[in-house]
């Protein structure tokens, strides 16, 4: 299983921090969300880094990039500060 991290108001969107979820690819993972998760998800998800495993899947394959039991996928909102 891979074991998915839904930070801040991207899990207050969709109602949890996280999930686990049984697919391939990050592209799968995401679809797989947001069937599960619908409009407030999706609403959300467009802005947000991927990382897999600590690393942004821009560096690897991006939604291709290939997911392995056990992994770690972060879904992280753009933060703001002052």
């Amino acid at each position: 299983m891979i074991k998915v991290k839904l930070l801040t108001h991207l899990g207050r969107a969709v109602g949890v921090q996280e999930t686990e979820i049984d697919v391939e690819t990050v592209g799968k993972l995401l679809s797989a969300l947001s069937n599960q998760f619908g409009a407030p998800f999706d609403a959300q998800v467009k802005t947000c880094k991927i990382l897999v495993n600590g690393t942004n899947v821009a560096f690897l394959k991006g939604k291709g990039t290939k997911l392995a039991d056990g992994d770690l996928v972060v879904l992280m909102p753009p933060m703001a500060g002052g």
